[in-house]
């Protein structure tokens, strides 16, 4: 079983997450992959189907307000040269979200990049 926030690895029937909290339902027609294979699982959100992975491994980096490409403030043309120096490293662009981060302020919203790319 695995958690379908944080994607830990859980014994079944296995309610909340041991690690990130998350409160786990099922998800129809989810089989995870056998302990003995070194592929993970692909989540397909538009047909909510999962299908086994291909051997490829990939690494990940995220871009936030945090990197030096920002100096702690959001400028979206910093944001595409960013993207672009990264895209020529073999990077690309996955996932873009927003997140409330708690401040002693208040909460500030950050925005937040996930690129992707082929370890060879």
């Amino acid at each position: 079983m695995f958690c379908t926030s944080c994607g830990a690895n859980l014994p079944e029937g296995t309610a909340f997450c041991t690690v990130c909290g998350a409160k786990l339902a099922p998800i129809q027609g989810f089989t995870p992959p056998s302990q003995s294979s070194n592929q993970g699982m692909n989540f397909d959100f538009d047909t909510n189907t999962a299908s086994e992975a291909s051997s490829a491994r990939f690494e990940y980096k995220i871009l936030s307000q945090k990197d030096k490409w920002f100096s702690g403030k959001f400028d979206p043309v910093l944001l595409e040269q960013a993207i672009n120096a990264y895209a020529q490293q073999g990077w690309r662009v996955i996932g873009c979200a927003t997140a409330d981060i708690p401040g002693f302020g208040g909460p500030r919203q950050e925005f937040i990049t996930l690129l992707e790319r082929e370890v060879k």
